[in-house]
């Protein structure tokens, strides 16, 4: 093997780049899906008071554009979790070899939208009480809060397989704060589910926080392919 070739970070092979790119459009979607679809939502829509999960109800306005970019965010994260981050780690060995399995399905569930919740909170006459009697609202609420609860809480086994290969310990700071605010957030937005008026901040916040960390690995996967790209060209050489 030569000098070059023994230099590629962790085995990270260059043509995993185009799934950490996968990763990357995948959270930009995700978010994407929430935050313009907010505006459209009439003025009666609190996106502090209510929560994401009513913008794919099936009384709201264009709701065929969340439901299309929440299920882009979810199958291309588990996409690059499956077919990019794993085999990128793979050198770690058998070290919390669940983690990226972990992170994939939990954000396949987050980008479910179906059974349809059939109406919005803010809809005339509608209480959250019956929302969770139909089978779109327990649906999403069960499946939701199991994927937020196994998503906030993947950042401890994942940091401790990160730790194993040196390319990926440039995540320190990021895994580190996603292992204290992951949890925290989902805390309060669990506490938030009781106190109507701020649940649908609290888990936007949780999002936000998973989508920074989940980000940060994808753009760590691009960066180390991009290297194993230019070291093997130069090793060709």
């Amino acid at each position: 093997m030569s000098d070059a070739q023994s230099s590629v970070p962790g085995g990270v092979k260059p043509d995993l780049l185009v799934w950490g790119i996968v990763g990357v459009v995948a959270q930009v979607a995700f978010m994407a899906g929430w935050l313009i679809a907010e505006t459209w939502q009439g003025p009666r829509y609190d996106p502090i008071r209510y929560t994401i999960s009513d913008l794919q109800a099936a009384t709201a306005p264009h709701v065929w554009f969340p439901i299309t970019c929440f299920a882009i965010g979810g199958v291309g994260t588990f996409a690059f979790a499956v077919f990019g981050l794993r085999p990128a780690l793979a050198r770690a060995g058998k070290v919390a070899a669940c983690a990226p399995w972990m992170l994939a399905f939990s954000a396949l569930a987050l980008g479910n939208s179906f059974p349809l919740i059939p109406f919005r909170l803010i809809d005339p006459g509608a209480t959250a009480a019956r929302q969770l009697h139909t089978v779109g609202g327990l649906t999403d609420a069960i499946v939701s809060s199991l994927a937020f609860l196994v998503l906030a809480f993947t950042p401890f086994p994942l940091w401790r397989r990160l730790a194993q290969l040196a390319e990926w310990r440039r995540l320190r700071l990021v895994m580190v704060a996603a292992r204290i605010f992951g949890p925290l957030c989902f805390v309060a937005m669990a506490i938030a589910s009781s106190v109507v008026s701020v649940q649908g901040l609290a888990e936007r916040i949780l999002v936000t926080v998973c989508v920074a960390w989940v980000g940060a690995l994808a753009l760590t996967l691009i960066s180390n392919a991009r290297h194993a790209r230019l070291v093997t060209t130069q090793g060709e050489k």
